[in-house]
């Protein structure tokens, strides 16, 4: 690695690794899991928080890059803003057959749907096709570009010609057992923004984070709740050859 590149990633993992104090509103789910791992932006991308039925969480955060920029389009609503991939049996199966909460982070700038702006109240979150709230219902809060700076809050929307981050949040028990059930059926999450009147906003969610961090995502993971931690493969295997072990000896018991 020559000796440039090292000092930018250097660099990177230096300003994301301490800056969790700087803004704890972005890097604290709104969930009753609270502060965000490690291996999170402090603002940009989409970050999603699932607290399972049975206390496990499931953390998944979108590249900042890998989502949309540009106007909606002639006809196009509601806006796909990104697709998380990975929800599998194995990953929606450690939920305990539901959702209690779900928070999700998204960082716009330029928003527009503040109090006051063009589109206060039109716009709506939606996870695969289901409705999370308003847009200007959500407080935001504005930072630097690399989220090591907080700034003001919103009171509510994502404001005009600044760079906001907010905490969309439900805790209801019919949506949330609709969003599982959807995860389950196409193992995928769709984010989407539905206008009132659409065409008429330039949406970025691209912003929000600095260099190299732009392309950081991470899938969805698994935190076990104490106390009710599931067994890794490797156990699981382990505790299979000893039930077969077990089977053996006993047989071998009834031969003699």
């Amino acid at each position: 690695m020559n000796k440039r590149l090292c000092l930018a990633v250097g660099t990177a993992a230096l300003l994301h690794g301490a800056s969790a104090a700087a803004t704890p509103f972005t890097t604290t789910s709104l969930t009753s899991k609270g502060a965000l791992a490690g291996g999170f932006t402090e603002v940009g991308g989409i970050v999603l928080d699932l607290v399972g039925s049975n206390g496990n969480r499931l953390t998944s955060q979108l590249s900042a890059s890998s989502l949309f920029v540009g106007f909606s389009g002639a006809g196009v609503n509601p806006v796909i803003i990104g697709t998380q991939t990975g929800f599998n049996a194995g990953v929606t199966g450690a939920l305990g057959g539901g959702i209690a909460e779900a928070a999700i982070r998204i960082t716009l700038d330029d928003g527009d749907n503040a109090a006051g702006n063009f589109d206060e109240d039109d716009n709506t979150l939606l996870l695969n096709g289901l409705n999370f709230g308003n847009w200007s219902d959500v407080q935001a809060q504005s930072t630097s570009s690399n989220g090591l700076i907080a700034g003001s809050f919103s009171g509510g929307g994502f404001r005009n010609n600044t760079l906001d981050t907010g905490w969309f949040f439900s805790s209801d028990a019919t949506l949330l057992g609709d969003l599982f059930a959807s995860l389950v059926s196409t193992e995928e999450l769709i984010y989407g923004l539905s206008d009132v009147d659409p065409d008429d906003n330039f949406y970025d969610f691209t912003q929000g984070v600095d260099g190299g961090l732009i392309d950081v995502s991470v899938g969805p993971t698994i935190t076990p709740n104490p106390g009710t931690a599931v067994p890794e493969p490797a156990s699981i295997a382990l505790l299979g050859l000893g039930l077969a072990g077990i089977g053996w000896t006993r047989r071998r018991k009834v031969k003699s």
